[in-house]
């Protein structure tokens, strides 16, 4: 058994229940930190942060707990998001960071939606290449980015609306024609008893294609 102990501190605040962690994360403390989950789960907490930026170290067994715990929660219509950025705990949620709602601090969860979960992003890219993106910078790109999807999908849609007209356009031509092949072999045919009589000259050198 590991001498480290993991603080756990665990607060209401409104209708969501925050748990901090302080210190290692050992896979000893694993069955404890589920006990106090499903515990919370159990007296009809649905909402939850777990907070883990304080984490010094996480045991190979931590992540698999809380990926379990997680569906749980939100088998139950409820949520755990998480707030860490510190670079031990981003390795160890790396292959699942899409799978759990990851804040870097609480000003970004408290602001929530997309650009919360942006400036984790923002943050991580600026980790992995050292370029790091301002606020104002980031802002315009995404605006300047959003733009440009905008606009291609309006040529798009102008590109598919000239499509249907094209084709529109060939099948009334191909209506047209056959409408007059129709119309030239009637005709062809009232002429025929004229052309046996010798009233009017031979068509038939102008036959129809």
């Amino acid at each position: 058994m590991r001498s480290e102990a993991l603080d756990i501190t665990i607060e209401s605040r409104k209708d969501t229940i925050w748990i901090v962690l302080s210190g290692p994360f050992h896979n000893e403390q694993v069955p404890n930190i589920r006990e106090k989950i499903e515990g919370l789960i159990e007296d009809g907490n649905r909402q939850m942060v777990l907070d883990m930026e304080l984490v010094t170290e996480v045991g190979d067994a931590a992540v698999p707990m809380l990926l379990n715990e997680l569906s749980l929660v939100r088998g139950k219509g409820g949520e755990i998001r998480m707030i860490f950025k510190n670079p031990i705990v981003t390795t160890a949620f790396a292959a699942y960071r899409n799978i759990f709602r990851i804040y870097p601090d609480s000003g970004s969860l408290a602001r929530g939606g997309w650009l919360g979960a942006f400036k984790y992003r923002r943050w991580q890219l600026s980790r992995k290449t050292g370029v790091r993106l301002s606020r104002p910078v980031a802002l315009v790109l995404l605006v300047v980015l959003g733009g440009w999807f905008i606009s291609l999908g309006f040529i798009i849609m102008l590109q598919h609306g000239r499509i249907r007209d094209q084709q529109r356009d060939v099948q009334e031509l191909t209506q047209w024609k056959q409408q007059t092949l129709l119309e030239l072999q009637s005709l062809r045919e009232r002429l025929l008893p004229l052309e046996q009589l010798g009233i009017i000259p031979d068509t038939a050198a102008d036959s129809i294609p």
